[in-house]
C-alpha cells in the first residue's frame, strides 16, 4: 500500500477560486437586499418601529459579516494552493529545502 501523502494544490486553487465567485455573489444579493429594503419601517406604530430596525440592521450586518467569512475562506484557500505547491515541490526534489 501506497503511503505517501499527496498534496492536492489544484483543488485548494479551485476550492479558493469558487470561495472567490460564491463571495462576489452573495456581496451582489446582499446590496440589492439592502437597496431594496428600506431604511424606514413599514410599520406604523414606534413600539414596533424600533424592533423592527434593530432585526433589519441585525440580519443586513450578519449578512455582511457572512460575505466577509466566505472572501477570507477563499483567500486562505489561495494561500493554502501556493503552499501546497511549494510543499510539492520540495517532496519530489524539484526545490531544495
Amino acid at each position: 500500500m501506497d503511503e505517501r501523502i499527496v498534496i492536492d494544490a489544484e483543488g485548494r486553487a479551485s476550492s479558493g477560486r469558487s470561495f472567490q465567485t460564491l463571495a462576489s455573489d452573495y456581496a451582489r444579493f446582499v446590496e440589492r437586499l439592502r437597496s431594496q429594503w428600506p431604511e424606514q419601517s413599514p410599520l406604523p406604530y414606534a413600539e414596533f418601529a424600533g424592533p423592527y430596525l434593530e432585526s433589519r440592521n441585525a440580519l443586513l450586518q450578519g449578512c455582511e459579516q457572512l460575505g466577509t467569512a466566505t472572501r477570507d475562506a477563499g483567500e486562505g484557500q489561495a494561500v493554502m494552493a501556493g503552499r501546497n505547491r511549494e510543499t510539492e515541490d520540495i517532496n519530489t526534489g524539484r526545490v531544495q529545502a
